[in-house]
């Protein structure tokens, strides 16, 4: 089965856009996804990328801009100043690597995880909030969740995800990578499709 990996990042507003059609896409395709929730303040620095707050007055006003464009064209809603953004997203991510390490499926918890920053107001570094979105998600032994979330070892292993999409080329999220081929952006996703149909 073709592997297709998925680099995102849980306050990534534009993977938040991209997502639900990505599993659309995913779910038509005879294709394993390998989730990749990585710490893009550690590859904004090793490959040259600037943080939003950081970046000149009229970058910081396209990206309003284009982020106003998607979420309408999309019909998703988003606040383009959210309360809890930057946030750390560290415990989240680590969720989403301990659902697979206990075979769970993570895309509606990932899916929950954008709407908390993005349209709910939801700090995401709040070990509360994450219980409650693991439970929302219907994963219901969320203890042993977290439990294993907070373990040295997967914290260890997001730290390597995000080591290894540096290594790999990834500088943006989302990217979307299939064998050799990198697809930055979820205004990407049709050649993802056309890729998986080939």
């Amino acid at each position: 089965m073709i592997t297709l990996h998925y680099y995102f990042g849980l306050i990534s507003p534009f993977t938040y856009l991209g997502h639900d059609e990505f599993m659309e896409i995913v779910d038509r395709a005879d294709v394993n996804v390998e989730f990749h929730p990585i710490k893009f303040g550690a590859v904004f620095a090793a490959t040259g990328g600037v943080p939003p707050a950081k970046r000149s007055p009229q970058r910081q006003a396209l990206r309003f801009q284009e982020l106003r464009r998607w979420s309408a064209r999309k019909g998703i809603p988003l606040n383009l100043e959210p309360k809890h953004f930057p946030v750390d997203e560290t415990l989240a991510a680590c969720c989403v690597l301990a659902l697979g390490e206990l075979g769970a499926r993570p895309w509606d918890f990932i899916g929950r995880a954008h709407r908390a920053v993005w349209a709910e107001e939801r700090d995401l570094s709040d070990p509360a909030v994450v219980k409650d979105l693991l439970q929302a998600a219907g994963h219901d032994d969320t203890d042993a969740v977290l439990a294993l979330a907070q373990a040295e070892s997967t914290v260890a292993a997001y730290a390597a995800k995000t080591e290894a999409a540096i290594e790999a080329g990834v500088f943006g999220a989302p990217t979307y990578r299939l064998g050799a081929e990198h697809f930055w952006g979820q205004d990407r996703l049709e050649g993802v499709e056309a890729a998986l149909n080939e």
